[in-house]
């Protein structure tokens, strides 16, 4: 919460890091110089991807359970609209290599509660509206139960939202294939 991280080309930025699924560096565009609602897509993930790297570059993420875990997915820009309103907040989250998810996305929005709750400004059961700037739609959250995960507080939160099926697959297993439980490659 609340690291400084020098941000070529943007200087020193304050970020938080929060956990909901997967970590995410988490900025109001307007530190960047940005509005989240209005600036062009690319330009929005050429500074999220800016965050990323320099997040990546100053900071060793940990999680108290998984080491696997342990790695930065990607940055939530924002419009800064963090305390309790019913009225939506804004974030376009780019994760991976640069993707952008078409939803507010669903651990995003996790850890945006989280975040919001540990710093007083989402209470117990109060539901938050999250938009994506890239395509307008809506998750709500909130947090539902306080918990622990290792030696940090947490809480439980439970999201919802809209999604539509995207593709389907089905996958084969033939008797005589000789991999048919799978590899390990070293």
């Amino acid at each position: 919460m609340n690291l400084m991280v020098d941000v070529p080309g943007h200087g020193k930025v304050v970020v938080d890091i929060a956990y909901g699924g997967a970590f995410y560096a988490l900025v109001s565009a307007e530190k960047l110089g940005l509005d989240v609602c209005s600036a062009k897509t690319r330009v929005l993930v050429d500074a999220a991807s800016a965050v990323t790297q320099a997040v990546k570059a100053q900071f060793k993420i940990h999680h108290p359970d998984s080491e696997d875990l342990a790695f930065l997915y990607g940055t939530i820009l924002t419009d800064g609209k963090d305390a309790y309103t019913e009225d939506p907040t804004t974030n376009l989250c780019v994760f991976a290599d640069e993707q952008v998810d078409r939803s507010p996305t669903g651990s995003g929005v996790t850890a945006r509660i989280a975040l919001q709750y540990h710093k007083g400004l989402l209470g117990l059961n109060q539901t938050r509206a999250f938009k994506s700037s890239a395509t307008g739609s809506v998750f709500t959250g909130s947090a539902v139960r306080e918990a622990t995960c290792g030696d940090f507080k947490a809480v439980i939160v439970e999201v919802s939202g809209q999604a539509h099926y995207t593709g389907t697959a089905s996958l084969i297993i033939e008797e005589d294939d000789p991999l048919r439980d799978g590899f390990l490659l070293k």
